[in-house]
């Protein structure tokens, strides 16, 4: 035996220290789950829906549709909270569902109405009078500039989206109904902004994949903790981690595919597929119209309404190209009826109901050789896909098939259109004929003018006294007494308001005109011709709107008598008529020329120039041809828009996006399905699936159960299906008695499995 050292003896007993444990890298998660009271797994859950939900808001926010939106974060962070609590509190599902209705009214007012003036009261009853006017113009087919009501929409979206995704996620363990709303919102919106990529997008995917992987685990996780299963604490953060390198490679596909129209087949079967649902949303845009397009893209979309909207963007997009002789106006559509927020195609228009045939006379020969009216030839090749006809004054015949809207006049052809939709680089030839008449003739007419034209004397009853007043202030301030030169007069005044494409739109109680005339005094070519139009009619001068294109020198392509028509060459212009002469355009707006008038006749011939074997000698309807009553909205269904002014496009990333959330989630899915069955003989795999559809159906079989009992608690659960008692039975044949079923017990088996799978997945889809 050792002794001990003198230094060992009187050496002091060494202290022996505690050495603090080691702290966990989980350690604050923890302590602030235990401060808040809810569970580290939710804090997590809830940081990804905050990132991919704010995500949605960030992208709308920025976006900048219509002047005076309020901040969306707010009310976005309030639905995702109560929907939180909604779901961990023990209050019945609907009643939360109300107090979460009634929070998201008061605080919708609140947030609106703090862009508005006046008291809380005043501005609360201002938004529901501003909303009751605009569902009134939705009803009667009315147009609407109102802001307030697009506001509306998209705050209480925000709010309804929010609180949807937390209850379904949080109470349901359903990712899916939460990632929907807040997916479709986020592809709308990018679908209208320039670019091809989206960040927001990449990030809500990414985030949607994590939400699907984990909501999955964390409902598998509650099944474990219910049948006092273990399983590893921070499992979840490793199926976190796996998840997010699978994410990655799935968005950088994405990423660097080609979206929107380059895409090719996928672009267009994406827009037949949605077409159904977005061609009835179209005239929706007549209630929409003070929204931001974003793109620059179409200004007219010449259906059956011509909202005088607020700032437009004019593309440089090409439309196509005409081969012509001269310069001018190319005409599209006219309108007749005004409303104080714009023009709309009154209820006297009428559309052939079967194609007008090609070279087929629309106007009275006769009628065109006596007008002092010249014939005008235009060939179009067409540079995108379009459903118009553009045609140079007033229409006589076209080379193809096409459908005729006409007007209250017996021959007044206010538009045409193709039999079938026209594609990029298709072809065809309109003629025509614009007005001769010389200045002389023109203040010659006599103002007597058929029945017919007192639809283009229409004017609202509450049109302000102002803009009568201002009118023959103009012309009495010249001295004009002829219907041309009160014209003409009015014509010059208003080429003294300067040009804005930036104009706000008027308010939501303000004529338009009236808008124009004394408070913005300047604008673009909507507003100057709609102004001249009305101007005119509270004269008692029947005049009209029309709105298409103009050639302008500059766009002739060199050494040929071929123009480039683009966006920015979109145009509105008066037509005003002269009886004898028919309709006479004018031109009020600034940026451009004057209409080239002669001054004095000296010995034009009306019928030179005018091909007679092209018209026939009287005008009539072809057989087969009939014109429908009280049809202008069918104008909309003929449209063709490219970029829907709603929710027609969206970009092929959102689709692939979509697409590889759908793929992951079926790949969990049939993971989980599957897993562990392939050795199994069918009925096993029948009795497994049965008992994972039962325990997410939450009828939750125990282990120590034995067959049968789980077959009497199935048969408690599932009252209406037959012959359960037979799938336990072949369970127990197979697995414990080594015996295989026969062929007539197998079909049998698959009788009652398919009963027993149906009424369990309804049970499940009732989150039940």
């Amino acid at each position: 035996m050792r002794q001990a050292s003198w230094n060992e003896i009187f050496r002091g007993r060494e202290r022996e220290v505690e050495l603090p444990p080691k702290p966990s890298r989980f350690e604050p998660i923890l302590r602030f789950s235990r401060y808040t009271g809810l569970t580290w797994e939710t804090l997590i859950t809830l940081a990804i829906v905050l990132v991919g939900f704010l995500t949605v808001v960030r992208s709308i926010d920025s976006a900048d549709w219509v002047p005076g939106m309020p901040s969306l974060y707010g009310i976005g962070f309030l639905g995702l909270m109560l929907g939180l609590a909604a779901a961990h509190s023990r209050v019945p599902a609907l009643a939360a569902h109300l107090f979460a209705l009634g929070v998201c009214v008061v605080a919708g007012l609140y947030v609106i109405g703090n862009e508005l003036r006046g008291s809380l009261r005043e501005r609360t009853w201002e938004i529901l009078e501003r909303l009751w006017l605009w569902g009134d113009a939705v009803v009667t087919g009315g147009i609407s500039n109102d802001d307030i009501p697009f506001i509306v929409l998209v705050v209480a979206a925000t709010f309804v989206a929010a609180y949807v995704a937390a209850w379904s996620i949080f109470r349901w363990y359903n990712a899916w109904v939460g990632l929907i709303p807040g997916g479709l919102a986020l592809m709308t919106n990018i679908s209208y902004l320039p670019g091809q990529h989206s960040l927001p997008l990449l990030i809500y995917l990414f985030c949607a994949i994590l939400l699907v992987a984990r909501v999955n685990l964390l409902r598998h996780a509650r099944e474990w903790r219910l049948r006092n299963i273990r399983y590893p604490d921070f499992m979840s953060l490793t199926v976190l981690n796996i998840t997010v390198w699978v994410a990655i490679p799935l968005l950088a596909l994405a990423w660097v595919l080609p979206v929107g129209s380059g895409s090719g087949l996928l672009y267009s079967a994406w827009t037949k597929v949605t077409s159904p649902i977005a061609a009835p949303l179209n005239d929706l845009g007549r209630v929409f119209s003070g929204i931001d397009s974003k793109k620059g893209s179409q200004v007219h979309l010449f259906g059956s309404t011509l909202p005088l909207q607020g700032p437009i963007k004019l593309s440089s997009s090409e439309v196509l190209r005409a081969t012509t002789s001269e310069v001018g106006f190319l005409r599209v559509q006219v309108y007749d009826e005004y409303t104080p927020a714009g023009w709309k195609v009154g209820e006297s228009a009428q559309i052939t109901q079967n194609s007008w045939p090609a070279l087929e006379p629309m106007q009275p020969t006769l009628d065109t050789l006596d007008q002092l009216r010249r014939a005008v030839s235009l060939q179009v090749t067409t540079s995108k896909d379009s459903n118009v006809i553009v045609t140079a004054g007033q229409p006589l015949a076209v080379n193809i098939d096409t459908r005729v809207v006409f007007g209250p006049g017996p021959a007044d052809v206010t538009s045409v259109r193709p039999a079938s939709k026209l594609g990029d680089e298709d072809n065809y030839r309109v003629d025509g004929t614009v007005s001769d008449a010389s200045v002389t003739t023109l203040r010659s007419i006599e103002s007597e003018y058929p029945n017919w034209t007192e639809a283009y004397l229409q004017l609202p009853g509450d049109l302000p006294q102002r803009v009568r007043d201002k009118a023959l202030e103009v012309v009495d301030s010249v001295g004009a007494l002829t219907a041309y030169d009160k014209a003409a007069a009015i014509e010059q005044y208003l080429r003294s308001f300067g040009i804005n494409l930036r104009i706000p739109a008027a308010g939501p109680r303000e004529d338009s005109v009236d808008y124009f005339l004394f408070e913005a005094q300047e604008g673009y070519f909507d507003y100057h011709a709609s102004a001249m139009v009305v101007m005119l009619r509270s004269l008692g001068i029947p005049s009209r709107i029309a709105v298409g294109y103009v050639i302008r020198s500059g766009d002739r392509v060199p050494n040929t008598n071929i123009y480039r028509v683009s966006e920015s060459n979109s145009f509105a212009w008066p037509e005003v008529y002269f009886p004898g002469l028919g309709w006479v355009e004018f031109n009020p707006t600034p940026s451009d020329a004057l209409v080239a008038r002669s001054f004095s006749d000296d010995g034009f011939f009306p019928s030179d120039g005018i091909d007679e074997e092209f018209i026939d000698d009287a005008f009539f309807l072809p057989a087969g041809v009939e014109r429908g009553l009280g049809a202008p909205d069918e104008l909309d269904a003929l449209v063709i828009e490219e970029e829907s002014d709603f929710v027609s496009t969206v970009t092929l990333s959102a689709i692939l996006g979509v697409v590889a959330l759908m793929l992951l989630g079926a790949g969990v899915f049939q993971y989980s399905w599957q897993h562990g069955l392939g050795r199994y003989s069918y009925p096993v795999q029948v009795w497994e699936k049965t008992l994972r559809l039962a325990r997410w159906s939450r009828i939750r079989p125990r282990p120590q159960e034995t067959p049968r009992e789980v077959i009497a608690r199935l048969h408690q659960a599932l009252p209406d299906v037959e012959d359960l008692d037979f799938l336990g039975e072949s369970y127990i044949k197979t697995r414990y008695g080594q015996k295989e079923l026969s062929d007539e017990e197998r079909e049998r088996l698959k009788g009652v499995w398919g009963q027993a799978r149906n009424t369990l997945l309804a049970r499940l889809l009732r989150w039940k």
